[in-house]
């Protein structure tokens, strides 16, 4: 009797963590919009099935993958000392990476309490702009306001200027006017 041969899903290793760096690549390379669990384990090697053992669904995949660009864009803006620094660091991020930046905005805040890992990195990116552009607000209703503000802004124009409605000639001048619009009078 001849011996079976291996499956070719077969994996093993870190299947979370593999499909997690799958999914966010496939991400980047084609949006989150059509993402699919197959898709995901076709690109790791294993039965789609196998994902349901990490990820209850797709929207817990992409989850997971938001969570991850928020930390990474949170690590980024730990580094910013100035508002224009912070307002250059997040604009650089978010146009070098479109696809994730729309998956990362597409999270419904309203649902992140269910969802304690996606809530603390986003409390990650939101404390960075806290520290840098709240330092002299006393009330926390201002530095919600002052926060917001800043948030508006940023996807805003970073929305405008992706989508081409916003004529700046140049990712460094349309940081300038960003600066500036969240420059405090």
């Amino acid at each position: 009797m001849t011996a079976k041969p291996r499956r070719a899903t077969y994996r093993h290793g870190n299947l979370k963590s593999e499909a997690l760096k799958a999914a966010t690549r496939l991400v980047a390379a084609a949006g989150h919009e059509r993402l699919s669990l197959r898709e995901v384990a076709d690109a790791v090697g294993v039965a789609h099935r196998s994902l349901y053992n990490h990820f209850a669904d797709r929207e817990a995949l992409l989850d997971a993958v938001a969570t991850a660009a928020y930390t990474r864009l949170a690590a980024i803006l730990v580094k910013a000392n100035t508002p224009d620094d912070y307002t250059a660091k997040y604009v650089r991020f978010a146009l070098a990476n479109r696809a994730l930046y729309a998956l990362m905005t597409s999270r419904p805040h309203a649902t992140m309490k269910h969802n304690p890992p996606l809530q603390q990195a986003v409390h990650k990116v939101i404390t960075e702009a806290m520290r840098i552009f709240c330092q002299d607000i006393k009330t926390p209703a201002e530095r919600r306001r002052a926060v917001m503000k800043v948030y508006i802004t940023l996807y805003g124009g970073i929305s405008l200027y992706a989508t081409g409605v916003l004529d700046q000639p140049s990712e460094k001048a349309l940081i300038a006017e960003l600066s500036a619009m969240n420059a405090r009078p």
